[in-house]
């Protein structure tokens, strides 16, 4: 294995790959709205990646022959600050293959073939296929829509700018060329899959473009609603082949307070004021909902999403609950950021969690660990100590989970975590009454963390949830 180059994708690298392809898909641009997909956070374009290790490759070898075609799976999410190593790990006098890696562990794979272009470069469509209107917003498509569309997307990106972003590629490739992959990635970001897209092959192969068009002809020609695949044939720019992307499910939709009206009685939780951590989403929003339609007062933390959080309480206000927001960092010391609190929560609800899944090369990371053990552990242990300073008959809920028994694969540092913080609340339980903590090991339930592409078995958030809140409320006893 040869390194030829390592890089780190920061933010401002990835608005500006956005600007000049116009892929402004929020899963790379934006913190918010990408913490609502599975990747959790910002993620690196994949044909960002893909130029940077052409243009990376070609710098480090300058005399390679001509390039015919270009294979790339993009595997795993890259997150920003992450630092990425492009590696050739099989050269021959017909082609190369590279992987491109994190810490050890494969992200993406790219194959590049060695010879000469081909000929034509055109897509067979009757009728001509319409050009597509550039937009800045992501098109929103149901899966049944995406069947058999078609149609043309005018560069985005400028020929100056490939040259100046990716002078090594554009002068093995062309500008035009470069330009053609930037437009695949508006393609599958943008228009189709679109909104909830994740971009996952690319196989084209170089072609004389007769036309000298600058744009891209696509067509899908397959999906298939098992798996949400969504496969194009593509063309234009020199380049012929075909891209393959995934429909994301949209992000997870919690209860409304109208349909949660009667599931508690209306002063169940009456008296209460109830610390929810993590309550701007998942299920923090639905416990802050049921407690509030149970007549408790809710105060609901965000660490980052003041939107969400601001959202939620806008909507318990509106429907008679009493709902306030404040922001709260597990991972700071909480004493400090509960100081000005007017009122003592009587219960407290503690959803703060890191991202869950990351992928890595070997079944134990120390870094990982202790990233958990500071949210899962310190951090819960910490606003416990808080709130109890002031209220003694504190009832608090630690939610585990069924990763300590069942120990599946990838997720070893976030069960011994739980695991920890399983020992911590035994340990309360039996030193610090009147206080009181609940732990309970929740199946998987249908949240942003654990979303998937396709549809998984999950527990019912509100059958899991209600006898959880009513146990908890019941104390002090």
């Amino acid at each position: 294995m040869i390194s030829i180059a390592c890089r780190q994708f920061s933010l401002a690298d990835q608005l500006q790959f956005a600007a000049v392809t116009g892929d402004h898909n929020p899963m790379h641009v934006d913190f918010l709205q990408a913490r609502r997909t599975q990747a959790g956070e910002p993620v690196v374009h994949g044909i960002h990646m893909l130029l940077w290790a052409l243009d990376s490759l070609r710098t480090a070898q300058p005399d390679l022959p001509r390039l015919r075609g270009l294979r790339a799976q993009f595997n795993k999410f890259v997150y920003l600050g992450e630092k990425v190593e492009a590696a050739v790990v099989q050269q021959l006098p017909t082609g190369l293959r590279l992987v491109l890696s994190v810490n050890g562990a494969a992200r993406s794979k790219l194959a590049v073939d060695f010879g000469d272009e081909l000929q034509d470069c055109f897509i067979a469509s009757e009728p001509a296929p319409e050009e597509v209107a550039f937009s800045p917003l992501p098109l929103n498509l149901h899966f049944e829509q995406m069947a058999g569309r078609s149609g043309k997307i005018p560069f985005h990106m400028k020929k100056e700018d490939a040259a100046t972003m990716f002078p090594a590629a554009a002068e093995w490739l062309t500008p035009t060329r470069i330009a053609a992959l930037g437009a695949s990635t508006y393609l599958v970001g943008m228009v189709c899959p679109g909104l909830h897209s994740i971009y996952s092959e690319l196989s084209v192969k170089l072609c004389k473009d007769p036309c000298h068009e600058e744009s891209l002809t696509f067509h899908v020609t397959e999906t298939d609603p098992r798996f949400r695949s969504v496969d194009q044939e593509i063309a234009g720019g020199g380049l012929a082949g075909s891209v393959k992307g995934f429909a994301r499910l949209p992000p997870v939709r919690q209860a409304t307070m109208n349909e949660l009206v009667g599931l508690a009685d209306p002063d169940e939780f009456a008296g209460s004021l109830a610390l929810i951590v993590g309550g701007s989403r998942g299920l923090g929003e639905l416990t802050a909902k049921i407690i509030a339609t149970g007549g408790g007062r809710v105060l609901i933390t965000w660490q980052s999403g003041s939107d969400d959080a601001e959202r939620v309480a806008s909507e318990i206000n509106a429907a008679g609950g009493k709902c306030e927001t404040m922001v709260y960092d597990a991972r700071k010391p909480a004493a400090q950021q509960f100081a000005h609190l007017a009122d003592a929560p009587t219960h407290a609800y503690y959803f703060a969690t890191p991202g869950i899944f990351r992928p890595q090369a070997s079944i134990f990371a120390e870094a990982r660990l202790q990233e958990f053990l500071s949210v899962y552990v310190d951090g819960f242990w910490q606003l416990t100590e808080t709130l109890r300073a002031r209220q003694p008959k504190l009832s608090m809920f630690y939610p585990s989970s069924v990763s300590v028994a069942e120990r599946p694969q990838g997720m070893t540092e976030y069960s011994m975590a739980k695991a920890a913080g399983e020992l911590l609340c035994a340990d309360m339980n039996a030193t610090m009454a009147p206080a009181h903590v609940t732990v309970s090991r929740l199946p998987r339930l249908p949240t942003d963390q654990t979303a998937s592409i396709t549809a998984v078995e999950t527990a019912s958030p509100l059958a899991t949830m209600l006898p959880i809140i009513r146990e908890v409320q019941s104390w002090p006893r």
